[in-house]
Formats: structure tokens, C-alpha cells, sequence
């Protein structure tokens, strides 16, 4: 068996913060150096320290998740998803989903976004914010044209009168120029 802490390459009893940051610098150094093989083996040793510390204070409940929210508006989404993969399967909350979906929507993987903001949204249903975010995508996926638009008169869509009214200002104006698109009037 590996020993995590000579994966990650740090002291046993190390901090929950020194632990976040030779996961981070390792994971950054091997996706430069193309070395994903070796992202498998880290994030086992990181989710093993983890779990194995939690009697020691250093827990993943109730987490707060702020500095990736920081991340993500930043634009900085690589890191933001580095953060999010350092917490454990088992710790992963309504609000970790939500923050993946953000980062997959900002993407532009939609599917995953829609997929993310759906789960957050089933764990926890009481949050307005995971069920807008899942309503916006899933609009969005399923055309989210609108079907009939309101005038301030509150009637839909443009009537007769609107059609004939854009037609004679444009037939004006093609007359200015020398042209026409009405020719009797």
C-alpha cells in the first residue's frame, strides 16, 4: 500500500492547510506535465488523508466553499475545480454541485451544467438559487424561445397595424434613396 503522505509529499500530522496546498501544487504540476496518471493516485491519497484526519479536526462538513466562488467570478476556473476535486466523494454537498455546474456552465459544457444544477437542486430543493440556476439551463437546453410576446397594450406579438406601419417607414425611406418598395404610394 502507498503511503498518502509521501504521494502528496508531506510530514503525517501535517495542517489541513499545508495538505490543500501540496495537493494543489501537485495536481497543478502534473496536469502541465501532462502526467494525468498520476492525478488518480493523488487525489486517492488526498480523499485517504482526509477521511483518516477528520477525528483530528480537519473536516470537510460545513465547508466554505467562498474562496471558490472568488475563483470562479475571477475567471480562474481550473483552480476553481482543483478545489473542487480535493473534496472527498462522500463530503460532496447540494452546494459543491452547484459551484461544478457554474464552473461547467462558464465552460460551456451545458449537459454537464444542466446536470450539476439538477442534483444540487434534488439535495437540496428549499434553495431558490439551485432551482433558478437549474431552470435557466433547462430552459435554455430546451429552446427557451418564448412562445407569445406581451405588448404594454397586452395583446401578443405584432398586429395587423404593426406590420403595415414598418412597411410604409421602410418604403420612405427606400424612396429617399431613390428606390421603393411600394410602387402607388
Amino acid at each position: 500500500m502507498i503511503d498518502p503522505y509521501a504521494v502528496l509529499g508531506v510530514p503525517r500530522g501535517a495542517s489541513g492547510d499545508i495538505i490543500d496546498e501540496a495537493y494543489k501544487r501537485k495536481a497543478r504540476e502534473y496536469r502541465e506535465n501532462g502526467r494525468e496518471d498520476k492525478l488518480s493516485e493523488l487525489n486517492d491519497a488526498y480523499d485517504q488523508i482526509i477521511l483518516n484526519s477528520r477525528g483530528g479536526g480537519y473536516s470537510f462538513v460545513g465547508t466554505d466553499f467562498s474562496d471558490i466562488y472568488e475563483k470562479i467570478k475571477a475567471g480562474r476556473l481550473e483552480d476553481a475545480q482543483l478545489l473542487l476535486d480535493g473534496v472527498p466523494v462522500n463530503a460532496r454537498n447540494a452546494e459543491w454541485y452547484y459551484l461544478r455546474g457554474m464552473i461547467y456552465e462558464r465552460k460551456g459544457w451545458l449537459e454537464e451544467a444542466v446536470n450539476h444544477y439538477a442534483r444540487a437542486n434534488s439535495m437540496d430543493p428549499s434553495n431558490r438559487e439551485y432551482k433558478d440556476a437549474y431552470n435557466r439551463m433547462n430552459n435554455a437546453r430546451s429552446g427557451g424561445y418564448r412562445t407569445s410576446r406581451k405588448s404594454s397594450r397586452g395583446d401578443s406579438g405584432c398586429s395587423a397595424c404593426d406590420v403595415i406601419t414598418g412597411l410604409l417607414c421602410a418604403d420612405c425611406c427606400c424612396e429617399c434613396f431613390g428606390g421603393d418598395i411600394i410602387p402607388c404610394c
